[in-house]
């Protein structure tokens, strides 16, 4: 496979996944290539695949090689699936700068500065104004999606020019915001473009996504026939929704109080920006004591079922300020990210179990995405006429779909997962080179790789349960005491009534009795021996081998 493309592409996360956003693109030969970086995002890791953890985050070890090649960083906006990561990895990619407008920018610099990290680095974008970083020249545009200031990117290179579009949708009139800009769009268009780098979040749903405005009268309708506190969660970024809640709330007779920290956060930043204005009075925890339930309206975080957040201790009853009862509601504004539906349906339960009602948007109309579906894609295409077509932001079923339907759109286009260096500027897109790419975990305060075997550990302990076991011996070997036998996950009586902890210590002190004198010269060796016996004697007692640990003391004469 021969690079030797001047103007290159590679995802290093967002391409063949859901969340954890991060591209690159180089131009000029392959030992000199210079580099900007697009988006720093991360997802969240679940019980199921990564217990404990808290963030995932791509692996970078691609753009630590890259080094002082790397000309910059550009946040297309303000999503933690997008920006989460900058604080976290900046250590490690050491850009010169980063650039955002004005609401992500602020949002970038509060991330560094939580890590301890200079905010200095964060450059605020004008619209539609270039921005120099080595041999690329990037403009950001403006486009509706969900958050204050989210942009498009029009790359400009000596190769060609290039839109990464960011997420986005078509919306004619936005509750916070510019609309898409679709003039200056065509303009690009009809002035050329090379390729394009486009969301495939929606890829499958057929029409338009639509704006905020319809929502009103169904929100409306609920909130206005509750007879007792309403709550409504959804992500605390999308700003927008936020604002449309508060509305519909205050014009229904009700008082808003935020609850969740991050909501708290966002509506702060968005109103200290300028991003967001006009939001309704926002009643505190000491006011909304004082308030009949049937004059409350809570805006709160955790429409994801996470398991901090507000809505799930409000769920358990453990929340110190906001408790809801029976005749109560709570609206799920917001769409459930797939692998999430178990903590989400584990809510609905908890809730309906306290007599507490529960809407979401299969039931009543009261969320619309911020990713442009089928035909706001298609209006990207008939503007811009792309000659290349990469999709981004996607499973890989997502990116088959848009490449498939690109081609009938009129654009050469490539599937291109995460790890995939694609030449832009050949007679077709190519696939010249691949990069190692996979995940680092935030686990505590730390990173852990994936090859680091900490998480696969974790999750074998989940899966198999431990058995620690602690011999005294003396200088020949022999046992000096009974091995004590301690159990975590497993159960207290194995399959004939036995107890299994007692069975282990039994089979562990026989098989030192009868273990050679060479074998108990050894500490590792008695240690490999009593990890073995533990396991084979809890597979006869329970049907499973758990991960053994051995602790092995030698007394030694004086």
């Amino acid at each position: 496979m021969i690079d030797n493309a001047n103007l290159v592409y590679v995802a290093l996360g967002g391409a063949g996944e859901i969340g954890m956003n991060m591209y690159l693109y180089g131009h000029g030969p392959v030992k000199d290539r210079r580099w900007i970086m697009v988006d720093c995002g991360v997802s969240f890791g679940d019980m199921d695949t990564s217990p404990g953890v808290d963030l995932v985050m791509p692996d970078i070890r691609f753009v630590e090689e890259i080094g002082d090649r790397l000309e910059a960083v550009f946040i297309t906006h303000a999503h933690e699936d997008h920006i989460g990561a900058l604080g976290r990895l900046w250590p490690k990619i050491r850009a010169p700068f980063v650039a955002a407008p004005l609401f992500t920018a602020e949002i970038a610099r509060r991330k560094l500065s939580e890590v301890g990290r200079s905010p200095q680095v964060v450059k605020t974008a004008k619209w539609d104004t270039p921005i120099e970083a080595g041999p690329f020249r990037v403009s950001f545009l403006p486009v509706t999606h969900s958050i204050p200031d989210p942009a498009m990117l029009l790359i400009e290179t000596p190769a060609g020019r290039l839109v990464h579009t960011g997420d986005f949708k078509i919306d004619p009139d936005p509750v916070i915001g510019r609309p898409t800009d679709m003039a200056r769009l065509r303009e690009i268009g009809d002035e050329g473009l090379l390729a394009l780098m486009c969301d495939s979040t929606n890829i499958f749903e057929d029409g338009e996504a639509g704006g905020e405005q319809p929502l009103r009268p169904h929100l409306k309708r609920l909130i206005k026939s509750a007879k007792g506190a309403v709550a409504a969660t959804t992500f605390a970024s999308n700003v927008a929704r936020l604002k449309t809640l508060a509305e519909v709330a205050t014009e229904c007779g009700r008082s808003v109080v935020v609850a969740g920290r991050a909501m708290q956060r966002m509506i702060e930043t968005a109103v200290e920006t300028g991003a967001l204005k006009g939001f309704p009075p926002i009643v505190g925890d000491d006011r909304a004591r004082d308030i009949p339930a049937e004059n409350l309206f809570y805006l709160i975080t955790g429409s994801q079922g996470e398991g901090r957040a507000a809505l799930a201790r409000i769920a358990t009853g453990s929340h110190p300020t906001v408790k809801l009862k029976s005749g109560d509601l709570v609206l799920f504004s917001s769409k459930t990210i797939p692998g999430n539906e178990k903590e989400v349906y584990r809510l609905y339960n908890l809730l309906s179990e306290q007599g507490i009602d529960v809407v979401d948007d299969d039931m009543e109309p009261i969320h619309v995405s911020g990713h442009g579906q089928r035909e706001d894609i298609q209006q990207i295409y008939r503007a811009l006429r792309p000659q290349v077509a990469a999709p981004i932001h996607g499973e890989h079923r997502h990116l088959v779909e848009h490449a498939m339907l690109a081609k009938g759109w009129g654009a050469a286009s490539i599937v291109a997962p995460n790890g995939t260096i694609v030449g832009l500027d050949l007679n077709q897109p190519q696939v010249v080179g691949h990069v190692e790419t996979g995940r680092v975990y935030l686990d505590g305060e730390m990173l852990v790789g994936a090859l680091d075997g900490v998480i696969r550990a974790r999750l074998k302990l989940a899966r198999q349960g431990h058995v620690a076991v602690s011999l005294v011996i003396d200088e020949a070997g022999e046992l000096f005491a009974d091995p004590r036998v301690r159990t975590e996950g497993l159960p207290v009586k194995g399959r004939n009534g036995e107890e299994i902890a007692a069975l282990i210590g039994d089979r562990v002190d026989a098989a030192i009795g009868g273990a050679s004198k060479r074998e108990l010269r050894s500490d590792d060796r008695i240690a490999e021996l009593a990890e073995r016996v533990a396991r084979k004697a809890a597979m006869e007692a329970w049907g499973k081998k758990p991960v053994a640990s051995v602790l092995v003391t030698r007394l030694e004469a004086e």
